[in-house]
C-alpha cells in the first residue's frame, strides 16, 4: 500500500516539474526583456537599481503583488528609463507611488 501511494507521489511530482520549469523560464524570460527594455535606455545608476527592482517585484515575485503594488512597479519600470537627473528621479517616484496609491 505504502509503495503504491509513494508511486502515485512520484509520478505527480515528475508531471509537475515539467511545467513548473517551464513557468519559470517564463518568468525569467519575461524579466530579461522587462531589464533589457529599461537598462538599454538609462542614464542613471539610481534609476538602474529602482528599475531592477520593480522588475524583479513585476516578474520574480509577482504572485505576491497588490494591483496597486503592480500599477507602481509598471509605472517605474515605463517611465525612469532615459532619465539622468536624481531630482527627477524622486519626482517620477513619487507620482508613480500616487498613481499606485503606495
Amino acid at each position: 500500500m505504502k509503495r503504491g501511494i509513494r508511486a502515485i507521489a512520484c509520478a505527480a511530482v515528475a508531471l509537475a516539474l515539467p511545467g513548473a520549469a517551464f513557468a519559470l523560464t517564463d518568468d525569467y524570460a519575461q524579466y530579461d526583456e522587462c531589464m533589457l527594455g529599461a537598462l538599454r535606455e538609462s542614464r542613471n545608476g539610481a534609476a538602474a537599481q529602482l528599475i531592477q527592482r520593480s522588475c524583479d517585484a513585476l516578474y520574480r515575485n509577482n504572485a505576491m503583488l497588490l494591483p496597486r503594488e503592480r500599477r507602481f512597479h509598471e509605472c517605474v519600470v515605463q517611465s525612469l528609463p532615459g532619465v539622468r537627473d536624481n531630482y527627477a528621479i524622486q519626482q517620477i517616484m513619487s507620482i508613480c507611488s500616487r498613481r499606485g496609491e503606495m
